[in-house]
């Protein structure tokens, strides 16, 4: 009830995939999107601000005039791109714009816009939003895929139960 009366921000289909992976405990112990020093420390040396070992950056990204409409210390809804509906809240703790080629060329390795990495983050708008989330929905992604939608805690339990089985790739 608390989102609907925040402003929203919609989000991008793989934005709405890491705050699912957020609320879910995939991308623990992030507590929301990066801030510019973590996203510089994944990037140089794929470990955040804190030294947690961090491989690709997880940011939210607005356009300028949106990102300018928001204020450091507001809470935000992020709605569902398709659907309108909140998937979270967050509070904004920092606005910053970041250099596209050097992402590209530390995460993938290249800043050939044929490759669909460097392509997404070429074409992501120029301001990303920091702070952290508060995950009210999965969206559709449990209805859409069933029973291969599993939380890390789901899937540790199967482990667990031996309902599923790691075969190794090696044969003594």
């Amino acid at each position: 009830a608390r989102a609907a009366t925040l402003r929203k921000l919609p989000v991008s289909s793989r934005e709405k995939g890491d705050i699912i992976m957020l609320g879910i405990g995939g991308f623990t112990p992030l507590p929301g999107f990066m801030t510019h020093a973590d996203w510089q420390g994944v990037c140089d040396g794929m470990k955040t601000a804190g030294g947690l070992f961090w491989p690709i950056p997880i940011t939210l990204s607005t356009d300028t005039e949106t990102a300018a409409s928001f204020r450091t210390g507001q809470e935000i809804a992020l709605v569902d791109p398709d659907a309108g509906t909140p998937l979270a809240t967050m509070l904004v703790t920092e606005k910053y714009s970041i250099n596209k080629a050097h992402e590209c060329a530390a995460v993938f390795r290249t800043t050939d816009p044929e490759h669909p990495g460097v392509r997404m983050v070429l074409g992501q708008p120029a301001v990303n939003l920091a702070g952290p989330v508060k995950v009210l929905s999965t969206g559709d992604f449990k209805e859409k895929y069933g029973d291969q939608f599993m939380t890390p805690a789901e899937t540790r339990a199967m482990f667990e139960k031996g309902r599923i089985k790691i075969r190794s790739a090696y044969r003594s």
